[in-house]
């Protein structure tokens, strides 16, 4: 199923669905826009020794990405799931946050070309829709809210999903590493590109509840929220990443559950 997308040309001006398109695309270029700067920012960043080959679906998996964005993210939010970057078997393949293959095309609706990133490392390559590998962290995140919400629009009524950095990081034999992983020396003028980006996105959505998905996202966002004066008060919530490597995790499912009870959001997902 793909996302169909009606311009505003055919309203009329001063109709109210003429006026709502308008306000569904200028927020959608916005948050578009954003990704672009911050693109074209970390252009500039030098990367630790270590990052060999850097992926960056939010370019050549453009065309997926965008329809996440027209199709789930043109309204306000109250809720901003905040992951750290793309994983090598969900958003690295198909261009969605925490995006596994399954879920993206048959819960999401989202499918379409994939480009190659380049350099592409031969011992991680990018197959799209294509690939047979699965993440399990995105299987999980979505598998969670498909339960809770029966359909895709229920969740993103209230909220999204956003990454801190739109690049996934691998030495040269293909083992992912991520920004944590380094010396704050290291990755400190990263911190000074992506935190003001995160910032402008809190704003342009009106969040005010920000659920950082592991303890990397929940620093930055206390760090972006320190350093960075917005218009209304924003809540952090911590949240376990829903990765199989992170100890005593089999169970994450019921943990974020009673997350989501616990801090009086199950009723956005429930009927």
């Amino acid at each position: 199923m793909s996302e169909e997308v009606v311009s505003s040309f055919f309203f009329h001006s001063g109709d109210s669905a003429y006026e709502e398109c308008e306000l569904h695309e200028d927020l959608c270029d916005d948050l578009l826009h954003l990704s672009d700067e911050l693109n074209l920012s970390l252009k500039q960043f030098k990367m630790p020794q270590k990052v060999c080959y850097v992926y960056n679906p939010t370019i050549y998996a453009r065309h997926t990405f965008e329809m996440y964005i027209r199709k789930y993210c043109k309204t306000k939010k109250k809720i901003v799931y905040f992951g750290m970057n793309p994983g090598p078997w969900g958003m690295s393949q198909t261009g969605v946050p925490f995006g596994e293959i399954t879920s993206v095309r048959d819960w999401l609706g989202i499918s379409g070309p994939v480009e190659k990133p380049s350099p592409e490392n031969p011992n991680r390559p990018v197959l799209g829709f294509e690939c047979t590998r699965t993440e399990v962290s995105g299987k999980r995140f979505w598998g969670l809210f498909k339960t809770l919400c029966g359909t895709p629009e229920k969740f993103f009524e209230s909220s999204f999903v956003f990454n801190y950095l739109p690049q996934q990081w691998m030495t040269d034999s293909g083992c992912n590493v991520t920004p944590q992983d380094f010396k704050k020396s290291e990755v400190d003028d990263l911190y000074k590109i992506c935190d003001p980006i995160f910032s402008k996105v809190l704003e342009l959505y009106e969040v005010e509840i920000i659920v950082a998905i592991g303890k990397f996202c929940e620093t930055r966002a206390k760090e972006i929220l320190k350093r960075h004066s917005l218009p209304r008060p924003v809540q952090i919530l911590y949240l376990p990443h829903p990765s199989p490597r992170a100890v005593n995790n089999n169970n994450w499912d019921q943990t974020a559950t009673e997350f989501l009870k616990k801090n009086n959001l199950l009723k956005y997902y429930t009927s």
